[in-house]
Protein backbone atom coordinates (compact mmCIF):
# COMPACT_ATOMS: atom_id res chain seq x y z
CA UNK A 1 0.00 0.00 0.00
CA UNK A 2 1.33 3.44 -0.95
CA UNK A 3 0.66 6.50 1.19
CA UNK A 4 -2.02 8.65 -0.44
CA UNK A 5 -3.64 5.80 -2.40
CA UNK A 6 -6.63 4.14 -0.69
CA UNK A 7 -6.40 0.80 -2.52
CA UNK A 8 -3.56 -1.71 -2.83
CA UNK A 9 -1.79 -2.11 -6.19
CA UNK A 10 -2.20 -5.59 -7.59
CA UNK A 11 -2.29 -8.86 -5.75
CA UNK A 12 0.50 -10.73 -4.00
CA UNK A 13 -0.04 -14.43 -3.52
CA UNK A 14 0.98 -15.72 -0.11
CA UNK A 15 3.31 -18.31 -1.68
CA UNK A 16 5.58 -15.52 -2.98
CA UNK A 17 6.23 -14.07 0.48
CA UNK A 18 9.45 -15.41 2.06
CA UNK A 19 8.64 -17.59 5.05
CA UNK A 20 11.73 -16.39 6.87
CA UNK A 21 10.68 -12.73 6.83
CA UNK A 22 7.10 -11.99 7.83
CA UNK A 23 7.65 -8.34 8.78
CA UNK A 24 6.00 -5.97 6.30
CA UNK A 25 6.86 -2.28 5.98
CA UNK A 26 3.80 -0.02 5.62
CA UNK A 27 5.65 3.25 5.12
CA UNK A 28 8.91 5.07 5.70
CA UNK A 29 7.56 8.62 5.45
CA UNK A 30 7.14 10.76 8.55
CA UNK A 31 4.27 12.56 6.79
CA UNK A 32 2.36 9.27 6.98
CA UNK A 33 1.75 9.75 10.72
CA UNK A 34 -0.22 12.96 10.31
CA UNK A 35 -2.68 11.53 7.76
CA UNK A 36 -3.02 7.94 8.83
CA UNK A 37 -4.89 5.71 11.24
CA UNK A 38 -1.43 4.71 12.47
CA UNK A 39 -0.73 7.75 14.66
CA UNK A 40 2.60 6.47 15.95
CA UNK A 41 5.07 3.62 15.57
CA UNK A 42 5.74 1.45 18.61
CA UNK A 43 8.95 -0.10 17.27
CA UNK A 44 7.81 -3.35 18.90
CA UNK A 45 6.56 -6.33 16.93
CA UNK A 46 3.48 -8.24 18.00
CA UNK A 47 2.37 -11.64 16.69
CA UNK A 48 -0.73 -12.29 14.59
CA UNK A 49 -2.20 -15.80 14.77
CA UNK A 50 -4.80 -17.91 13.03
CA UNK A 51 -7.68 -19.12 15.20
CA UNK A 52 -5.84 -22.47 15.21
CA UNK A 53 -2.91 -20.81 16.99
CA UNK A 54 -0.42 -20.92 14.11
CA UNK A 55 1.71 -17.82 13.61
CA UNK A 56 0.97 -15.70 10.52
CA UNK A 57 3.19 -12.65 10.80
CA UNK A 58 4.53 -9.96 13.11
CA UNK A 59 3.00 -6.48 13.11
CA UNK A 60 4.20 -3.21 14.62
CA UNK A 61 2.07 -2.30 17.64
CA UNK A 62 0.73 0.76 15.80
CA UNK A 63 -1.49 -1.49 13.71
CA UNK A 64 -2.89 -3.72 16.44
CA UNK A 65 -6.03 -1.67 17.15
CA UNK A 66 -6.58 -0.66 13.52
CA UNK A 67 -6.72 -4.27 12.33
CA UNK A 68 -8.72 -5.52 15.33
CA UNK A 69 -5.97 -7.84 16.54
CA UNK A 70 -6.05 -9.21 20.06
CA UNK A 71 -3.39 -7.47 22.16
CA UNK A 72 -1.75 -9.72 24.75
CA UNK A 73 -0.02 -8.19 27.75
CA UNK A 74 1.44 -9.06 31.13
CA UNK A 75 0.59 -7.15 34.31
CA UNK A 76 1.47 -7.57 37.94
CA UNK A 77 0.72 -5.94 41.27
CA UNK A 78 3.34 -5.82 44.02
CA UNK A 79 2.52 -5.44 47.70
CA UNK A 80 4.11 -5.36 51.14
CA UNK A 81 2.69 -6.46 54.47
CA UNK A 82 2.74 -3.75 57.13
CA UNK A 83 1.59 -3.65 60.75
CA UNK A 84 -1.60 -1.93 59.59
CA UNK A 85 -2.56 -3.93 56.51
CA UNK A 86 -1.30 -5.12 53.16
CA UNK A 87 -0.38 -2.15 50.95
CA UNK A 88 0.24 -1.91 47.25
CA UNK A 89 2.83 -0.20 45.10
CA UNK A 90 0.94 2.09 42.73
CA UNK A 91 2.91 4.15 40.17
CA UNK A 92 1.71 7.28 38.43
CA UNK A 93 2.33 7.40 34.69
CA UNK A 94 4.73 10.03 33.39
CA UNK A 95 3.03 13.25 32.31
CA UNK A 96 4.94 13.03 29.02
CA UNK A 97 3.31 9.72 28.04
CA UNK A 98 1.25 9.86 24.85
CA UNK A 99 -1.49 7.66 26.29
CA UNK A 100 -3.18 8.33 29.63
CA UNK A 101 -0.51 10.69 31.03
CA UNK A 102 -0.46 11.24 34.78
CA UNK A 103 -2.90 8.42 35.56
CA UNK A 104 -2.41 5.63 38.09
CA UNK A 105 -1.15 2.27 36.85
CA UNK A 106 -0.33 -1.30 37.80
CA UNK A 107 2.97 -1.83 39.56
CA UNK A 108 4.38 -3.22 36.31
CA UNK A 109 2.84 -3.99 32.95
CA UNK A 110 3.63 -4.27 29.27
CA UNK A 111 2.69 -5.89 25.97
CA UNK A 112 3.77 -9.42 25.13
CA UNK A 113 6.21 -9.26 22.23
CA UNK A 114 6.45 -11.73 19.40
CA UNK A 115 8.04 -15.06 20.42
CA UNK A 116 8.21 -13.93 24.07
CA UNK A 117 6.90 -16.05 26.94
CA UNK A 118 4.63 -14.32 29.51
CA UNK A 119 6.98 -14.93 32.44
CA UNK A 120 9.96 -13.58 30.51
CA UNK A 121 7.89 -10.54 29.56
CA UNK A 122 6.85 -9.63 33.10
CA UNK A 123 10.37 -10.20 34.48
CA UNK A 124 11.79 -7.92 31.77
CA UNK A 125 9.17 -5.25 32.42
CA UNK A 126 9.74 -5.43 36.18
CA UNK A 127 13.42 -4.69 35.70
CA UNK A 128 12.82 -1.92 33.13
CA UNK A 129 9.91 -0.15 34.81
CA UNK A 130 10.61 -0.69 38.50
CA UNK A 131 14.27 -1.69 38.81
CA UNK A 132 13.35 -5.04 40.40
CA UNK A 133 16.14 -7.66 40.33
CA UNK A 134 15.52 -10.41 37.80
CA UNK A 135 16.46 -13.20 40.22
CA UNK A 136 14.12 -11.91 42.95
CA UNK A 137 11.20 -11.51 40.57
CA UNK A 138 11.59 -15.00 39.10
CA UNK A 139 11.79 -16.52 42.58
CA UNK A 140 8.80 -14.73 44.15
CA UNK A 141 6.30 -13.79 41.43
CA UNK A 142 3.05 -15.78 41.30
CA UNK A 143 0.94 -16.41 38.21
CA UNK A 144 -2.77 -15.68 38.75
CA UNK A 145 -4.34 -16.70 35.46
CA UNK A 146 -5.62 -14.49 32.65
CA UNK A 147 -8.12 -11.73 31.93
CA UNK A 148 -9.86 -11.26 28.60
CA UNK A 149 -11.99 -8.22 27.85
CA UNK A 150 -13.03 -5.67 25.24
CA UNK A 151 -12.56 -1.91 25.61
CA UNK A 152 -14.48 0.86 23.85
CA UNK A 153 -11.47 3.19 23.56
CA UNK A 154 -8.21 2.98 21.65
CA UNK A 155 -4.77 3.29 23.23
CA UNK A 156 -4.91 7.03 22.47
CA UNK A 157 -8.18 7.44 24.36
CA UNK A 158 -10.28 7.78 21.20
CA UNK A 159 -13.59 6.05 20.52
CA UNK A 160 -12.83 2.61 19.16
CA UNK A 161 -12.38 -1.03 20.08
CA UNK A 162 -9.56 -2.94 21.74
CA UNK A 163 -9.43 -6.67 22.39
CA UNK A 164 -7.15 -7.44 25.32
CA UNK A 165 -5.79 -10.57 26.96
CA UNK A 166 -3.73 -10.15 30.12
CA UNK A 167 -1.48 -12.63 31.87
CA UNK A 168 -1.84 -11.57 35.50
CA UNK A 169 0.79 -11.86 38.24
CA UNK A 170 1.30 -10.66 41.80
CA UNK A 171 4.29 -10.57 44.12
CA UNK A 172 5.02 -9.77 47.75
CA UNK A 173 8.08 -7.56 48.20
CA UNK A 174 10.29 -7.06 51.20
CA UNK A 175 9.47 -3.87 53.18
CA UNK A 176 12.94 -2.50 52.42
CA UNK A 177 12.51 -2.86 48.64
CA UNK A 178 11.48 0.33 46.83
CA UNK A 179 10.56 0.29 43.12
CA UNK A 180 12.62 2.75 41.11
CA UNK A 181 11.31 3.70 37.65
CA UNK A 182 14.13 3.36 35.11
CA UNK A 183 12.46 3.97 31.74
CA UNK A 184 10.33 7.11 32.40
CA UNK A 185 7.11 5.08 32.35
CA UNK A 186 6.23 6.39 35.82
CA UNK A 187 6.85 9.68 37.56
CA UNK A 188 6.73 8.15 41.01
CA UNK A 189 5.75 5.15 43.06
CA UNK A 190 3.52 6.13 45.96
CA UNK A 191 4.80 5.26 49.41
CA UNK A 192 4.13 6.51 52.94
CA UNK A 193 7.15 8.79 53.19
CA UNK A 194 7.78 12.30 51.94
CA UNK A 195 8.95 10.94 48.58
CA UNK A 196 6.87 7.79 48.04
CA UNK A 197 3.63 6.31 49.25
CA UNK A 198 2.08 2.84 49.44
CA UNK A 199 -1.68 2.67 48.90
CA UNK A 200 -4.03 0.75 51.19
CA UNK A 201 -6.94 -1.23 49.71
CA UNK A 202 -9.52 1.47 50.51
CA UNK A 203 -7.33 4.07 48.78
CA UNK A 204 -7.08 1.91 45.67
CA UNK A 205 -10.85 1.35 45.61
CA UNK A 206 -11.50 5.08 46.00
CA UNK A 207 -9.09 5.86 43.14
CA UNK A 208 -10.83 3.28 40.94
CA UNK A 209 -14.24 4.83 41.64
CA UNK A 210 -12.82 8.28 40.82
CA UNK A 211 -11.50 7.10 37.45
CA UNK A 212 -7.86 7.78 38.35
CA UNK A 213 -6.50 4.54 36.86
CA UNK A 214 -5.55 3.87 33.24
CA UNK A 215 -8.51 1.98 31.79
CA UNK A 216 -7.04 -1.45 31.11
CA UNK A 217 -5.07 -1.36 34.36
CA UNK A 218 -8.31 -0.79 36.24
CA UNK A 219 -9.33 -4.24 34.97
CA UNK A 220 -6.26 -5.79 36.57
CA UNK A 221 -6.94 -4.03 39.86
CA UNK A 222 -10.59 -5.07 39.88
CA UNK A 223 -9.64 -8.72 39.33
CA UNK A 224 -7.01 -8.44 42.08
CA UNK A 225 -9.48 -6.94 44.56
CA UNK A 226 -12.01 -9.68 43.79
CA UNK A 227 -9.35 -12.39 44.11
CA UNK A 228 -8.36 -11.09 47.55
CA UNK A 229 -11.98 -10.65 48.71
CA UNK A 230 -11.89 -6.85 49.01
CA UNK A 231 -14.71 -6.82 46.45
CA UNK A 232 -17.39 -9.49 46.86
CA UNK A 233 -21.09 -10.19 46.41
CA UNK A 234 -21.90 -8.50 49.72
CA UNK A 235 -20.42 -5.10 48.83
CA UNK A 236 -20.72 -5.10 45.02
CA UNK A 237 -24.16 -5.87 43.52
CA UNK A 238 -22.71 -6.09 39.99
CA UNK A 239 -20.10 -8.72 40.86
CA UNK A 240 -21.40 -11.35 38.41
CA UNK A 241 -21.46 -8.86 35.53
CA UNK A 242 -17.96 -7.61 36.36
CA UNK A 243 -16.53 -11.14 36.48
CA UNK A 244 -18.22 -12.05 33.19
CA UNK A 245 -16.78 -8.98 31.45
CA UNK A 246 -13.31 -9.72 32.77
CA UNK A 247 -13.33 -13.15 31.10
CA UNK A 248 -14.81 -12.67 27.63
CA UNK A 249 -14.09 -15.03 24.76
CA UNK A 250 -12.74 -13.19 21.72
CA UNK A 251 -14.47 -14.81 18.75
CA UNK A 252 -12.22 -13.23 16.12
CA UNK A 253 -11.26 -14.85 12.82
CA UNK A 254 -8.50 -13.61 10.51
CA UNK A 255 -8.44 -14.49 6.81
CA UNK A 256 -4.81 -14.79 5.76
CA UNK A 257 -5.14 -14.01 2.05
CA UNK A 258 -7.48 -11.05 2.61
CA UNK A 259 -5.28 -9.56 5.32
CA UNK A 260 -2.08 -9.79 3.30
CA UNK A 261 -3.77 -8.45 0.18
CA UNK A 262 -4.91 -5.37 2.08
CA UNK A 263 -1.57 -4.39 3.60
CA UNK A 264 0.96 -5.31 0.90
Amino acid sequence: MISGFPAPFGYVHTSTIPKTNKTLTLTSSKIFHANSTFSRWCNELFPVYFSSGSHILDLDGAGVDAFGIVNCGCHFIAYVTTSECRKYWVPRRAKTKMSFPGMLDNTVGGSLRSAEKPLDCIVREAEEEAGLPVQYTRAHIKACGTLSYQMSQTVDGKLGCQHHVQYVYEMEMRPDMIPIPLDSEADEFKRMTDEFKLMAPDEVIAALRNGEFKLNDAMTWMAFLIRHRHVNADNEPSLLEICARLHLKHDLLLCKAYFLNKIV
